[in-house]
């Protein structure tokens, strides 16, 4: 028995009641467990009545803890942690993170005594809570107190209700109930607010995981993932048929099994990417965005070996021939009949084919030391065209835009290698 327990229930006068409650609540649970009496007992209707209940009862437990844990900065400064949260986290080995959400709450709900009241009386969860603290921490800082009044009584009504989640969705149109003359501004200021928040936060890293899989993680802004999101529910329709080779949306199906909801998601997000318009899509380095693919001819009809990608990346032969029936891939074929597009001086720019049979033999900017795939790089006549240069594959260079610049920089010299190669060197 702990210290708390030993002197609540040891009858010394003036404990206080916090502990007396622990105490009683510990006491209670020790008798239920050493009681040995199965729960799976109680009746359908008694089972329904004890659930709920301590659900409830764990929920104002859960407020008990956040009083205690808002003045407990004494513990923290006993014991030389950086926080109350921060030491009980230690203590009872939880998981950090959930007890410094708990503190930051333990805090706000001293600002508003009408939530801190149901959530220790158990009308509403932590969850509830914090969803229309959120909401409130919104609203305009000029409004009166008693609309900001009104608005939090209006919210805890609905927690009777609605999820968390569905009172945080209620909660971003709290004003248009409260103060209905403001909501339009304020909240075409916090949707403005927000996307512009979403653009400094987008990120997207693609990983190769080394095993023929790259692993894909990101952030992207709430419009971006709802158009995302409508083009894969186009390629995972139920009336779509998922066994058609051209959709790649779905796995052998011989064994009977449903395919998991995220397994189809994954292939039709692949069987997108794919399908993508590449005639449409932006300018890069010259040409619109593609991937070739080097391989010998004999690969290619036999569909055995390994095909080397512009991306750095490998693929089998066989996935090869299929992705060259579609505009996703190039396939740079080597050893069968193919012919130098050779332009003289009848064009004044090379052309994308050029372009893309030059990076076959130069994956990255000619540059000596410069790592810039050729899918990123601008066209550049060594023997510049006004001075009688060609527009032929032997006089088309590879350059990043920084090396282009270099290029065409007088104050720069060049120096070629027998490999195509070049080095700048700045003129003295």
């Amino acid at each position: 028995m702990t210290g708390v327990r030993a002197g609540a229930q040891s009858g010394t006068v003036g404990v206080h009641p916090w502990v007396a409650c622990v105490a009683e609540l510990g006491g209670a649970l020790d008798r239920l467990a050493g009681s040995g009496v199965d729960p799976d007992w109680l009746d359908t209707s008694a089972k329904r009545v004890v659930l709920v209940e301590l659900a409830r009862i764990g929920e104002r437990v859960a407020a008990l803890r956040l009083r205690v844990l808002s003045g407990a900065s004494d513990v923290a400064a006993a014991d030389g942690a950086r926080s109350a949260g921060a030491w009980l986290a230690h203590a009872t080995r939880q998981d950090p993170g959930r007890l410094r959400f708990e503190e930051r709450l333990a805090g706000r709900l001293e600002s508003y005594d009408v939530t801190r009241v149901a959530l220790g009386s158990g009308e509403v969860s932590l969850g509830h809570a914090a969803a229309v603290l959120d909401a409130l921490d919104e609203l305009p800082d000029d409004l009166a107190p008693d609309v900001v009044a009104r608005a939090e009584a209006h919210l805890l009504v609905e927690c009777a209700d609605f999820t968390p989640k569905q009172v945080r969705r209620l909660g971003r149109h709290l004003l248009r109930v409260v103060a209905p003359e403001r909501a339009d501004a304020h909240e075409e200021a916090v949707l403005n607010a927000e996307e512009a928040r979403a653009r400094v936060r987008t990120r997207l890293t693609l990983s190769p995981q080394g095993d023929g899989t790259t692993r894909i993680t990101g952030l992207i802004p709430d419009l971006s993932a709802a158009v995302l999101s409508r083009a894969l529910e186009a390629y995972t329709s139920p009336r779509r048929d998922h066994h058609s080779a051209d959709t790649a949306t779905t796995a052998d199906p011989s064994d009977g099994q449903r395919i998991p909801a995220e397994v189809r998601r994954g292939q039709a997000f692949c069987a997108l990417v794919e399908h993508l318009p590449v005639d449409g899509l932006p300018i890069q380095g010259g040409s619109p965005v593609a991937v070739v693919a080097t391989v010998e001819l004999d690969k290619l009809t036999e569909s055995l070996g390994a095909v080397t990608l512009d991306t750095g990346g490998g693929i089998s032969a066989a996935q090869a021939r299929r992705l060259a029936c579609q505009h996703a891939l190039i396939p740079a074929v080597m050893g069968g009949a193919s012919v130098p597009l050779d332009l003289g001086r009848s064009a004044r720019l090379f052309s994308h084919h050029q372009a893309r049979a030059h990076a076959v033999g130069h994956p990255e900017c000619q540059t000596e030391g410069c790592d810039i795939p050729a899918a990123w790089c601008e066209r550049h006549h060594r023997n510049p065209w006004n001075t009688g240069g060609p527009t032929d594959m032997a006089n088309l260079v590879l350059l990043c835009a920084h090396h282009h610049h270099r290029a065409h920089d007088p104050t720069y010299a060049t120096t070629w290698s027998e490999a195509g190669a070049v080095t700048f060197h700045r003129r003295t």
